[in-house]
């Protein structure tokens, strides 16, 4: 597998915001490269370090694993950073470790990265229901649909052609493949079960769900991969298990989790140590270097994401008014490579900045890298904005930065323009993009161009609805405020 990294503009862009506390676990290349205002703190650190830290720092971010963030935390980060916007970043989906409600009162945003690790968690519950001669059982039990769920049906499906699949799931699913059937009865789900995957989320409904009478009506040697908090089960549960002779349960989660783990089953009588079949007890399900390399790209593409709706922010609070004088003759150049849409919006930031810049391109229209037969953009020090909404060498974060880099784009075209009415002349507006009848999925293609002009703008104004035009000609177009003649 490939170890995904996070992009160069994301590191430059992040490199833009206050300091930054990472006290989650971290991959070693995002440690290596990661900007400078980025403080990691080791995440097994106690409480007071960590109170400590953030009094040093006064970050305005932080990035946390499976730490507990609670009043007192909130409370000092935000007595030491008084003004401006926090932002708590979780590594990873769960968030019951998260005062949310004083998060929200202390004007803390909070995110997480749910599905990040399923690919991961997903293939190591594979690992564990592969059986002695390496195949894949021919029935497993699947509980739970979501991120880990489908991750793991798909993996098992692919694997194996015969494999039968039964997911237990609260909603009616569709599914195109005949091997996979869905139930929302417990009962029915874990009758005779004897291949089990569970990969629910801890909730009202599945807290203490998987009670004793469940795990009788399992096959006698059935085998249980668990990477859900284990309060899924009940404590009559957890002392039916202690008791079994053939069932086997395979336990993945956080250290800490596992030590309240222990501690629970001792305070029932039942000390995992025990049990007439040992319980296997693993943290290893989400610490392999690609999963901590995904989950950082993740955290990075969000951090990005932050650094870039601020960028935009301060630079429509100033003037874009191009000078009218020439730079002075010491002031520092810059050279432009190329003279497309993202060479030329270089050039005008560079000038407003006082350089002295030069662009390098012919006189043609033809010019810009877009219009090469081969993409040469990467030749170019100055690309910026323009990437396609799908690209198969980027992952979806980077698409989805792709994209509000792009429209970060737009807000200070629109206001450049706005400052420099000259220029106008020179800008024609609203053909963005255009596909030819036929061109197939432009429908969708034009759904989904919707969908991206209804979201926030990075500058937090709201977004629009692009308009749909049909013209006489062949092209079908899509709509937008500005597009520079001759793109």
């Amino acid at each position: 597998m490939l170890l995904s990294h996070v992009p160069p503009v994301a590191a430059s862009l992040i490199a833009t915001t206050e300091n930054i506390l990472h006290i989650a676990p971290t991959s070693s290349r995002w440690k290596a490269d990661a900007p400078s205002n980025v403080v990691f703190f080791p995440p097994n650190s106690t409480k007071q370090a960590l109170l400590l830290q953030i009094g040093l720092v006064r970050p305005s971010t932080i990035i946390i694993g499976d730490q507990v963030i609670d009043g007192e935390v909130i409370d000092l980060w935000r007595l030491s950073h008084p003004f401006g916007d926090l932002c708590l970043i979780r590594r990873g989906t769960s968030l019951d470790k998260v005062r949310l409600d004083l998060c929200e009162s202390n004007g803390i945003r909070v995110v997480n990265t749910p599905g990040v690790n399923a690919p991961h968690v997903a293939a190591y519950i594979a690992h564990w229901l592969t059986l002695a001669d390496g195949s894949t059982p021919q029935d497993i039990c699947v509980l739970g649909y979501g991120n880990v769920g489908k991750e793991l049906v798909k993996l098992l499906l692919d694997r194996d052609p015969h494999v039968r699949i039964k997911v237990l799931s609260p909603r009616s699913q569709a599914c195109p493949d005949s091997r996979v059937s869905f139930v929302s009865d417990w009962s029915e789900a874990l009758q005779g079960a004897r291949s089990i995957a569970i990969c629910l989320s801890l909730n009202d409904e599945s807290a203490h769900r998987i009670d004793r009478a469940l795990i009788q009506c399992m096959h006698r040697q059935a085998r249980l991969i668990c990477v859900s908090k284990p309060d899924v089960f009940s404590d009559d549960a957890l002392q039916s298990l202690s008791l079994a002779e053939d069932v086997q349960l395979v336990l993945d989660y956080g250290p800490a989790t596992l030590e309240a783990f222990r501690m629970r089953t001792q305070a029932l009588g039942c000390s995992v140590a025990t049990w007439r079949r040992p319980a296997t007890l693993t943290a290893q399900a989400a610490t392999t270097e690609a999963c901590h390399c995904d989950l950082d790209y993740a955290v990075a593409v969000q951090l990005s994401l932050m650094a870039l709706r601020g960028l935009v922010r301060r630079k429509l609070a100033r003037s874009l008014t191009i000078p009218t004088l020439h730079a002075h003759a010491d002031a520092p150049r810059v050279s432009i490579i190329g003279r497309g849409i993202n060479g030329l919006l270089q050039a005008v930031m560079f000038r407003l900045a006082n350089y002295q810049v030069t662009v390098y391109g012919g006189n043609r229209d033809t010019d810009g890298a877009s219009h090469k037969r081969m993409n040469m953009r990467h030749l170019s020090a100055t690309e910026t904005t323009a990437k396609p909404p799908h690209n198969d060498y980027l992952l979806p974060g980077n698409q989805y930065l792709a994209i509000e880099c792009n429209r970060a784009g737009i807000e200070l075209f629109e206001k450049f323009l706005a400052d420099n009415p000259s220029l106008e002349q020179f800008a024609r507006a609203r053909v963005v993009r255009a596909y030819t009848e036929t061109t197939s999925e432009v429908d969708a293609a034009i759904r989904e161009q919707r969908e991206i002009e209804s979201r926030p703008w990075p500058s937090g104004k709201p977004g629009g609805e692009l308009q749909r035009n049909q013209p006489t000609t062949t092209p079908r177009a899509l709509w937008h405020p500005w597009s520079r003649k001759g793109y």
